[in-house]
């Protein structure tokens, strides 16, 4: 009997799963298969273990972007030789959603028992790994400043409310960006290294990004006016494309970049390392169901 592991996180995206776990085993079960079920934990404790015994022929997981990271670092600094597929389920689920797998999941369980897969490129920081994106700057504290029970109620839009009331207090930042050994500084508030387009839920934030070209692109945002900032918001929100105009847009594998001013990093949604951080993209790192 074939058999996968589905990685469950019981609170993403207001405890939402929890209603879809049995569609999920039933469709498997319906189809010959068995699921092997991991409740997660903040130290994803004995998931590897669970993998190896499990010997299951992919692993699942089910939650939001920050759940998907703590899985993958998993996977790749375990070494372990299983395809990934995503099931977003979160408040935030970007990188599910860029590869148009957070709806119909009846057509991806149906991809995922064919095996179409396809290898992705990775970010890595220190000994850190990430899908989808870095960042830093004047909004990385959003996603943690935000409160729980709103973010429950209101899901995506307490970020954006969140961002807006914060646009009139931003300060700039003296940034120093070396890209493959290219090095420039600039005046800015913000910047994201982004492996796909999507970014904070925005679509088409990164609209040269490629998963599996082995470069990742970074955006930043420079020092403007506060209309000229309002209106590049407006753009962002839009999902309809950013103009050139007020960001700098670069395509690197390697980045190393340093700030003026003590700033904490966030990697793909959760809290990161402060800077000065090395960015560097592991090409084709990781294999994902599609």
């Amino acid at each position: 009997m074939r058999k996968f592991l589905l990685i469950y996180n019981p609170v993403s995206g207001n405890a939402s799963f929890k209603q879809r776990l049995d569609e999920m085993i039933w469709r498997f079960q319906k189809l010959g298969c068995m699921l092997v079920l991991y409740r997660t934990d903040r130290e994803l404790t004995n998931l590897a273990l669970y993998v190896r015994e499990s010997e299951a022929e992919g692993v699942l997981v089910a939650g939001g972007d920050g759940t998907v990271h703590e899985v993958v670092n998993v996977i790749v600094r375990e070494k372990l030789a299983v395809p990934l597929a995503i099931i977003g389920s979160g408040t935030s689920n970007d990188f599910a959603t860029y590869l148009g797998l957070a709806d119909g999941l009846e057509a991806y369980i149906e991809r995922i028992l064919a095996h179409k897969t396809m290898r992705v490129d990775l970010g890595r920081i220190g000994e850190e790994y990430f899908i989808n994106v870095a960042s830093a700057g004047v909004m990385t504290n959003i996603a943690h400043e935000v409160d729980v029970r709103l973010k429950n109620t209101l899901g995506k839009m307490a970020y954006y409310l969140k961002g807006i009331s914060e646009l009139p207090k931003f300060r700039s930042v003296k940034f120093s960006i070396e890209a493959d050994g290219e090095m420039r500084e600039e005046e800015g508030f913000l910047f994201v290294i982004a492996n796909s387009g999507i970014v904070g839920s925005f679509n088409n934030v990164a609209a040269h990004a490629s998963i599996d070209d082995g470069k990742f692109d970074l955006l930043l945002v420079k020092k403007c006016s506060l209309p000229e900032l309002v209106a590049l918001t407006a753009e962002i929100v839009s999902g309809r494309g950013i103009s050139e105009k007020n960001v700098l847009y670069l395509q690197a594998s390697e980045f190393r970049i340093a700030a003026d001013a003590p700033l904490l990093s966030d990697v793909d949604g959760e809290q990161g390392p402060p800077l000065p951080m090395h960015v560097e993209v592991v090409p084709r790192a990781i294999e994902l169901f599609i």
